[in-house]
């Protein structure tokens, strides 16, 4: 994926019982990602719909889960094998709500990964820019910012505007944002006895351990 000779292939779904909150950021990601298809959850258990995505060609499944019409979770499953992150979800803005928000296009994003220094980190980084081609359209000048600040990654899309000399560029926000903030990164594809490569444990919450 990195080397631009595999296109990814993201398959977004939510959990069982959703509400509106969760249909919406699905509606929001499926242009913020391109190649991504939403599945109807239904009854199906996460292993089903994994297997199923590895079985069509999927390199990676999204699930989004709310509460009490809130978004609490984005579990990150990159398929066949692993590993599968898990996200808590926070402060989701939809496009349409974002003030002086532009139209997004079809083309595809350039994807800026923005200080993911640690060892963790860069495993975060890689794996969170795998859900994005890497052979960007630059004449949609569009761009996709996962920046990473004491643990939280905002994700935000905006386009570039070149001033009528060319020599100046503004941003122009499209939407959505969201926060993410990991919550443990597991071996295997949402296995239940697979080990933890890293687990957020009460009172890691410290200003001044970072881990990303």
């Amino acid at each position: 994926i990195f080397q631009g000779e595999v296109e990814p292939k993201v398959l977004i779904t939510t959990g069982l019982k959703p509400s509106q909150i969760s249909f919406d950021f699905v509606q929001d990601m499926l242009p913020l990602l391109p190649h991504a298809t939403y599945c109807k959850r239904r009854t199906y258990e996460l292993a089903r719909i994994t297997d199923y995505s590895a079985s069509r060609g999927f390199s990676a499944v999204l699930v989004v889960k709310d509460d009490h019409k809130e978004l609490t979770t984005l579990t990150h499953v990159h398929v066949p094998d692993g590993p599968t992150a898990v996200y808590r979800l926070t402060s989701f803005v939809p496009s349409e709500r974002v003030h002086g928000h532009g139209r997004r296009t079809m083309h595809v994003p350039e994807l800026i990964l923005n200080r993911f220094t640690t060892q963790l980190g860069h495993r975060v980084g890689r794996m969170l820019g795998s859900l994005w081609p890497h052979n960007p359209q630059f004449r949609g000048r569009q761009a996709v910012t996962l920046h990473n600040q004491r643990d939280f990654i905002f994700v935000r899309f905006h386009r570039y505007v070149f001033a009528d000399d060319g020599n100046r560029a503004r941003l122009q926000e499209l939407g959505p944002r969201f926060t993410l903030k990991l919550r443990s990164l597991q071996r295997g594809a949402l296995q239940h006895d697979a080990d933890h490569e890293w687990l957020r444990k009460k009172g890691m919450g410290s200003r001044k351990a970072c881990y990303l």
